[in-house]
């Protein structure tokens, strides 16, 4: 016999996988670029071009 009945076991695992798919986000955005903020993005300097280098990471054809 268990301590917990049926719907409290499957209210306890709703917020288990709750909690590990929140733990799960932070872990993969934890460090990467996208991880950072609107005010904490870098700025270029005012004369640097947007584009001045073709961005060649990614996928080609």
């Amino acid at each position: 016999m268990s301590i917990l009945d049926p719907q409290q076991i499957v209210t306890l695992v709703e917020i288990l996988v709750l909690l590990m798919g929140i733990g799960i986000t932070w872990v993969v955005y934890h460090g990467s670029e996208n991880a950072e903020l609107p005010g904490d993005a870098r700025e270029p300097p005012p004369g640097e071009a947007d584009d001045a280098v073709p961005d060649t990471r990614g996928r080609t054809l």
